[in-house]
């Protein structure tokens, strides 16, 4: 009998002790989980802020960059006014990472040599983009586009004023004589109306007919 007790309390102790073995290993098992998930936090955190860093270094520098060029830009402005051998009034000033592009008209080939060399003593200057023009070319520009304006009014006048051609719903474009012709109309003859009234047009050298034709 006695023996049957012994026995019969060793196994309960053995129950007891697995027991606890379980109950410690699911703590030790918790514990590993929530030092892992604690861990992989701080990594991801501390990647994300890394990534953050990194994106606001790079704006820093871009905003940096636009600031140099903006600088350099108002620099170049008032080397220029204050040459008197440049008439800078007309003179355009744009700088992209430290290239300098020079545009509009001056009134001789020597004026845009100054411009070219003063801009090139600006400090942070890369190069210097010479699109500069002498006054001279500019008024032939100037008269061209002038012309190609009077064309194409004139050639919207004559729509208007046509029985055949809807002058409203024709759009008209100039350039160096060629006239473009777009938009809808109701036929064919609409279109070749309008081709050959443009065509008649002083001043017109062609007349590239893109009109299309209304689908029913």
């Amino acid at each position: 009998m006695a023996t049957d007790v012994e026995n019969a309390a060793e196994r309960t102790g053995d129950k007891l002790d697995n027991a606890a073995d379980k109950a410690g290993n699911a703590i030790e098992n918790t514990a590993n989980k929530a030092g892992n998930a604690v861990e992989n936090t701080a990594d991801k955190a501390g990647n994300l802020a890394e990534r953050t860093g990194d994106k606001a270094e790079r704006a820093a520098e871009k905003t940096g960059d636009f600031m140099d060029d903006s600088l350099i830009t108002t620099k170049v402005k008032a080397e220029l006014l204050d040459h008197d051998a440049i008439d800078s009034e007309d003179i355009s000033v744009e700088t992209e990472k430290g290239v300098v592009t020079l545009s509009g008209f001056v009134a001789s080939q020597e004026q845009i040599k100054h411009a070219v060399t003063e801009t090139g003593k600006v400090a942070g200057v890369v190069s210097v983009n010479d699109k500069l023009n002498v006054t001279d070319n500019a008024d032939q520009s100037l008269k061209e586009y002038a012309d190609d304006a009077m064309v194409t009014s004139a050639v919207k006048a004559k729509f208007l004023a046509d029985d055949v051609v809807p002058g409203l719903s024709v759009s008209v474009e100039t350039q160096d004589g060629v006239v473009q012709l777009t938009g809808e109309v109701e036929n064919q003859a609409q279109a070749t109306q309008a081709e050959n009234v443009a065509k008649g047009v002083d001043g017109v050298v062609s007349v590239k007919n893109d009109l299309t034709i209304k689908q029913s």
